[in-house]
C-alpha cells in the first residue's frame, strides 16, 4: 500500500498546481521511479513466496492476478527509469544504474535482484501438458529418446588444415628451443657469478668452504618454510573469524541441512497444492451440474418469456409488416442516444475535418523516420495496473478479512457458487438466443414480413481485433479435444507471408511432428538464469564519470534484462498483452559468454518450445524451400506458445558485404541452403509477430562476430539487442570458485587464485570451464590430496583456448555503442544547438 500511495504523489502535486502539467528534472524523476521500483521488488518477492506456498485454491487465483499486476508495473517502472536515465555517459540504456538510489535507501544491491516466478515452469494447463506429451511421443518415435540434446562443445584449438598445423608446430618448437637457450645462458651466467664472488672473497682473505654455502642454503629454506607456516596459521585464523562472524559457511548453502529441509517441505506443499486444486476442480464441476439441474429450466423459461414479449411488442408496433432481424437487438432496446450539445457538435465537426484531411494526406509518400527514444511516452500517476491492484486488494479484504480459521485450507462453497452462476447464466443465454433467432425466422416466414431496419451506429475507423477471452473457470472445466491456433483473430484479412500456401491446410500437430523429425524442434539441456555467475559492478558509476567510453554491463544487469524484458513477457500472457516489448531479440558477444546458456535458461524457466533455425542445423534441410521452412516454424511457434525460435550464428544469414581480411576466417556458407533467399524471406517475417498481435513467441538470434553481418538489417529485424560481455576480474574469481565447489575440490590456502584470474583476462566463462574440464579429470581429483594443484597445470590448457583480444574487444564495444544507440544519443547531446540552426537546407541555386 505504501507503493500505491507513492504512485499518487505526482497526481496530487499536479492537482495542487491547478491541473498544470507536472514538470520535474530527469534526475528527480529517475530517483522517484527508482524508490518506487524498490518497493515493487519487495512486493513481488513477498507475493511470489506466498503464491508458491499457499494452499487455498481460491486465494491463490486472486494472488496470481496481484502477482501479475506487480510484475507488469515493475517492468513499466523500469522502462520509465530507462527513459529518465540521462546522467553521465550512459543515456537511456537497458542496463540501468541504480547504485545511488540503493545506497540512499540503505539496501544491498543483491537484495534488489529479481528472478522469474516458480509458477512459470511448475504450473501447466491442459494445453502445455498436451504439448509436452506430444513432444515426448514424437521424439521417442523419430529419435528413440526423450532426453534433451547435449550441447556439443567445439574445440577451437583443433585445426583442420594440415599446413597450418605444421606451421604452428614449427613456430612453437622454435620458441621452445629459444627458451631453452636462454635458460642455459642464465644458468651459465649464475655459475660464473658464483665463481667471481668466491675469487673476490679469497682475495679479501676470507675463508670459503662448502659448509658456509650449506649453511646459507639451510637458512634460506628455513626462511621460506617459516613464512609458509605463518601464512597458513593466519589463513586458519581468518577462516575461523569469518565463520564466527557469519561471513562464510562451513558448507555450501546447497549442502546445508536447513536447505534440504526447506526443499522437502516445499515438495510436500506442492503435493498438497495439487490435491486442493483437484478438489476445487471437482467441486466446480459438481456445482455446475447441480446448478444446471436445479435452475436451468426456470432461468431458460424466464429468458424465453422476456424475449418473446419483446419481439411481439415490436411486431405489433409495425402492424405485422416488420419483424426484428435477430435477438441481438433485444440487448440494445434500452439504449437511448441523447441529442448532442453545441460544444459536442463542434467537437464532432472538428474531428470529421481532421479525418478528411488525414485521408487526403494518406496517399502521399512519407519518408521513413528512425525511431528515437524521444517518441517514448511515460505514464505518470496511477496506471491501469495500479487501479486493478487496488480493486484486487479491496476484493481480498472484502472476501477474506473475516475468514474463519481454516486449517485444511480448502475452498469456500459460497464463493464457488457465485463464480459458477455467471458462467451457467451465460451458457443458458446462448442457448436461448439461438432458439429466439429460429423463432424470428419462422415468424417472418409465417407473416411474410420484412426485416426491421434499425439505425446503425457509425463504425469507428480504429482497427479492432476480436480477442478470444477465456476465464480461468473455463480452463478448469474444459474437456474434450484441445484446439490449437492463433490466440487473436483479426477481422481484416491477414497479411500473406512466404510459404503460406504450403502450410495453409496443415494441422499444427503435423507441422510439429515434421519439425521434430527434421531435428528443428528439440529439447535443450535444462539451465537457470542464476547460473550466469557474476555480481554487479560497484565501480560502474565512477567509471562512467571518468571514462569517455561506457563501462561494460555487469552479469547482474544482464540477468535483470533477461528476466524482466524477455522472460516475464514470454511466460505470462497478461504481461505480454500490456507491455510494449518486441518479440525479436539479438544476443551478441564473444564465444562462451553465455548466449546459448541464456536461451536454455529461458526455455527451462518459461516452459517454452525450442525451434532451432541455426545455419548449422538447417543447411542440409529444406534446401529448395526456405520459405516453407520459415512458414512451418513461425506457424508452429504461434500455435504451441510459449515458444522460442533460436537462430545461432545469425551473421551467416545477415552477411555483410565487407571484404575478407588477411588471416580472418569468416563463417563459410557451404551447404545446400540458399542463404540469400533465406535472408530475404526472414526479413519479411520480421513483421510476423507485431505489437498488436501479442503472441508469446520470442525470436532470439545469437552472434559471436556481429561485425561480419549487415548492421542495417540487424537493426531492422531485431528491435532489442543485448550485449554479453567478457567477465571482469571479480567475476572470473567467482567462476573459478563455483567450478571448484561444483567438483568438491578444496584448494590449498596459498593457491594463487587471484593470479589465475588476472592471467585469464579476455577469457569468457565458457573458455575457462572448457579448460578446467581438461585439467580436473577424475584421476587428477583423486590425486589432489597427495599432489596439490599448481598454477603451472592451468597455463597450457588455458593457452590453447580462444580468448578475446584487445582488437576484438574494441570491435564489440563500437558495435555495442552503435546498436544500443548510445553513441548517437551522446553525439546529439555534445553537438551545439547552433549547428542545426546554421545548417542550410540543400536547394536549387537562384539563377
Amino acid at each position: 500500500m505504501e507503493a500505491l500511495q507513492i504512485e499518487m504523489d505526482p497526481l496530487i502535486e499536479n492537482q495542487g498546481k491547478q491541473n498544470l502539467k507536472l514538470v520535474r528534472a530527469d534526475q528527480e524523476w529517475f530517483v522517484y521511479y527508482g524508490k518506487l521500483y524498490l518497493f515493487y521488488v519487495d512486493a513481488y518477492k513477498s507475493l511470489e513466496c506466498c503464491y508458491d506456498q499457499l494452499l487455498h485454491p481460491q486465494k491463490r487465483r486472486l494472488l496470481k492476478k496481484m502477482l501479475e499486476n506487480t510484475m507488469l508495473r515493475q517492468i513499466q517502472i523500469k522502462q520509465a527509469m530507462i527513459f529518465y536515465s540521462t546522467q553521465g555517459n550512459v543515456i537511456r540504456s537497458d542496463f540501468v544504474n541504480l547504485h545511488n538510489v540503493i545506497f540512499d535507501e540503505k539496501r544491498l544491491i543483491e537484495d534488489t535482484e529479481v528472478s522469474l516466478p516458480h509458477y512459470f515452469s511448475d504450473e501447466q494447463n491442459r494445453k502445455l501438458a498436451y504439448r509436452k506429451q506430444m513432444l515426448n511421443n514424437f521424439l521417442n518415435e523419430f529419435h528413440d529418446t526423450t532426453q534433451p540434446e547435449e550441447e556439443v562443445l567445439v574445440d577451437k584449438a583443433v585445426l583442420e588444415n594440415i599446413e597450418q598445423a605444421i606451421w604452428f608446430i614449427q613456430k612453437n618448437e622454435r620458441g621452445r628451443q629459444g627458451i631453452d637457450r636462454v635458460l642455459l645462458a642464465k644458468q651459465l651466467k649464475k655459475v660464473e657469478v658464483k665463481k667471481q664472488e668466491k675469487q673476490k672473497k679469497l682475495q679479501e682473505g676470507l675463508e670459503v668452504h662448502d659448509s658456509t654455502e650449506r649453511e646459507e642454503a639451510i637458512t634460506a629454506i628455513q626462511k621460506y618454510y617459516r613464512g609458509f607456516k605463518a601464512r597458513e596459521i593466519v589463513w586458519d585464523l581468518r577462516q575461523q573469524e569469518s565463520l564466527f562472524l557469519g561471513f562464510t559457511l562451513e558448507k555450501p548453502i546447497h549442502e546445508t541441512d536447513a536447505y534440504k529441509i526447506y526443499n522437502n517441505q516445499r515438495e510436500k506443499m506442492k503435493e498438497k497444492q495439487q490435491e486442493r486444486q483437484q478438489e476445487y476442480k471437482t467441486a466446480l464441476i459438481e456445482a455446475r451440474e447441480n446448478l444446471m439441474n436445479d435452475w436451468q429450466d426456470d432461468i431458460q423459461n424466464q429468458m424465453l418469456a422476456e424475449r418473446r414479449r419483446w419481439y411481439m411488442n415490436e411486431v405489433q408496433k409495425a402492424e405485422g409488416k416488420l419483424v426484428p432481424p435477430k435477438v441481438a437487438q433485444f440487448y440494445k432496446k434500452d439504449q437511448v442516444r441523447l441529442p448532442l450539445t453545441e460544444e459536442e457538435q463542434e467537437m464532432m465537426d472538428l474531428l470529421d475535418k481532421e479525418k478528411k484531411a488525414a485521408k487526403k494526406n494518406k496517399g502521399k509518400k512519407k519518408k521513413k523516420k528512425k525511431q528515437e527514444d524521444e517518441d517514448i511516452r511515460v505514464e505518470q500517476g496511477p496506471t491501469e495496473a495500479i487501479i486493478k491492484m487496488q480493486d484486487l486488494i479491496e476484493k481480498h479484504n472484502d472476501e477474506w478479512r473475516n475468514d474463519q480459521l481454516n486449517p485444511y485450507q480448502k475452498h469456500e462453497n459460497q464463493l464457488l457458487k457465485g463464480e459458477i452462476a455467471r458462467g451457467v447464466e451465460k451458457q443458458i443465454r446462448e442457448v436461448v438466443d439461438e432458439m429466439i433467432d429460429m423463432e424470428l425466422i419462422n415468424l417472418r416466414i409465417a407473416l411474410k414480413a420484412k426485416k426491421m431496419k434499425y439505425p446503425k451506429k457509425k463504425k469507428s475507423k480504429k482497427k479492432k481485433t476480436q480477442t478470444i477471452q477465456k476465464s480461468e473457470d473455463d480452463d478448469l472445466l474444459e474437456e474434450g479435444e484441445i484446439n490449437f491456433g492463433f490466440r487473436s483473430v483479426a477481422k481484416k484479412k491477414k497479411k500473406k507471408f512466404p510459404g503460406d500456401k504450403g502450410t495453409a491446410k496443415k494441422d499444427p500437430r503435423d507441422m510439429l511432428a515434421e519439425l521434430i523429425e527434421s531435428g528443428i524442434a528439440k529439447k535443450l539441456e535444462p539451465a537457470k538464469i542464476q547460473d550466469l555467475i557474476g555480481n554487479c559492478n560497484p565501480l560502474r558509476q565512477k567509471q562512467e564519470l571518468l571514462q569517455e567510453q561506457v563501462a561494460d554491463p555487469s552479469i547482474y544487469d544482464l540477468r535483470q534484462v533477461l528476466v524482466q524484458f524477455i522472460g516475464m513477457p514470454l511466460g505470462s500472457q497478461y504481461i505480454k498483452d500490456n507491455v510494449k516489448e518486441s518479440n525479436y531479440v539479438l544476443f551478441y558477444g564473444p564465444h562462451g559468454s553465455g548466449k546459448t546458456h541464456a536461451v536454455r535458461a529461458l526455455q527451462t524457466e518459461c516452459d517454452a518450445l525450442i525451434l532451432d533455425l541455426s545455419p548449422a542445423n538447417i543447411e542440409n534441410k529444406y534446401q529448395d524451400k526456405p520459405d516453407y521452412l520459415l512458414s512451418l516454424a513461425f506457424k508452429t511457434a504461434a500455435c504451441f506458445q510459449p515458444a522460442i525460435i533460436y537462430i545461432d550464428e545469425i551473421e551467416r544469414i545477415f552477411k555483410g558485404k565487407k571484404k575478407k581480411k588477411k588471416g580472418e576466417q569468416q563463417p563459410s556458407s557451404a551447404g545446400g541452403m540458399n542463404w540469400v533467399k533465406l535472408r530475404k524471406y526472414l526479413l519479411k517475417y520480421g513483421k510476423y509477430f507485431t505489437e498488436k498481435q501479442k503472441e508469446n513467441v520470442t525470436i532470439i538470434g545469437c552472434s559471436y562476430a556481429p561485425w561480419n553481418a549487415n548492421k542495417k538489417q540487424l537493426k531492422s529485424f531485431f528491435k532489442r539487442r543485448v550485449y554479453f560481455p567478457c567477465p571482469n576480474y571479480a567475476t572470473r574469481i567467482m567462476i573459478f570458485q563455483s567450478f571448484f565447489q561444483e567438483r568438491k575440490i578444496q584448494l590449498h590456502p596459498n593457491f594463487p587464485l587471484s593470479s589465475l584470474a588476472h592471467a585469464t583476462e579476455g577469457f569468457t566463462a565458457g573458455n575457462i570451464k572448457e579448460a578446467l574440464r581438461k585439467i580436473l579429470t577424475q584421476r587428477r581429483i583423486l590425486l589432489s590430496l597427495e599432489i596439490p594443484y599448481r598454477i603451472s597445470e592451468f597455463i597450457d590448457p588455458l593457452a590453447v583456448q580462444q580468448s578475446t583480444f584487445l582488437q576484438q574487444y574494441q570491435e564489440f564495444r563500437k558495435l555495442h555503442d552503435d546498436l544500443s544507440g548510445n553513441k548517437a544519443r551522446i553525439d546529439k547531446l555534445k553537438k551545439p544547438a547552433d549547428d542545426e540552426k546554421g545548417k542550410k537546407k540543400p536547394g536549387k541555386k537562384k539563377k
